[in-house]
């Protein structure tokens, strides 16, 4: 894809006019959004998640798509508006790592709804609400594990703030990057002897434990549509 979509510097020119044509569309048809909500009075009843499933390579690392683990594809908008919001936290910004597995038990805990108990996500409101009980006293994730196992190339990963370890299961390929020194992903540490004896075994202990912790249990009632898609047996 990359060759038909990024690959001469004309294909690279078209392709970034379209894509930031599409955001400006968003961005307006969301301003039309708000505009209904204000005009039915209930804007200060709703709330608003602006985000999206994926990010795109737009031609970085010699690659088009959105099924790779570099930051480009798997970093993500989170904007969100919520009326129950202290006016101290509006319109600032929050580091924390938050997951697409997040948005659904954010929306229930709005609606005063309870997750199922099989969901692995967090109340995002969490982050900016003053809580009472566990959620106060639970520290938010420092890391995260990051999956797209169903296409060529399958990758998993470990994130850390500081830490990148990406394993390729089809390709039978690792690599580790120093996000807080290079933070475009462009030097490999893999070959690195120091680094493979003193980080690399904390990092692989670590990724094992989210993995398991994110794999699917017997108790989860899974569908029979993803059931025939062989992902799960």
């Amino acid at each position: 894809r990359y060759k038909q979509r990024w690959h001469t510097e004309e294909q690279f020119q078209e392709g970034m006019k379209r894509y930031h044509a599409l955001v400006t569309h968003v961005d307006e048809a969301s301003k039309h959004i708000v505009d209904e909500l204000k005009r039915q009075g209930i804007y200060n009843k709703t709330m608003i998640i602006f985000t999206s499933d994926n990010g795109l390579m737009l031609g970085h690392h010699g690659l088009a798509g959105k099924w790779h683990p570099w930051e480009e594809s798997i970093r993500v908008p989170l904007i969100v508006y919520d009326p129950r919001m202290p006016p101290e936290k509006r319109g600032t910004t929050d580091d924390s790592y938050t997951l697409n597995i997040d948005l659904a038990e954010t929306i229930l805990g709005a609606a005063g709804l309870k997750p199922s108990p099989y969901m692995q996500g967090r109340d995002i409101a969490d982050l900016y609400l003053e809580r009472r009980g566990n959620a106060q006293n639970v520290p938010w994730r420092e890391d995260f594990y990051y999956e797209f196992p169903i296409d060529y190339p399958d990758s998993t990963a470990l994130v850390t703030r500081k830490w990148k370890y990406v394993r390729y299961r089809g390709m039978k390929h690792q690599q580790l990057f120093d996000l807080e020194n290079d933070p475009y992903e462009l030097r490999d540490l893999m070959g690195s002897e120091e680094v493979k004896e003193k980080i690399l075994p904390k990092l692989i202990e670590r990724y094992n434990q989210v993995r398991a912790e994110a794999e699917y249990s017997e108790g989860i009632p899974i569908p029979a549509c993803v059931k025939m898609s062989g992902l799960y047996p």
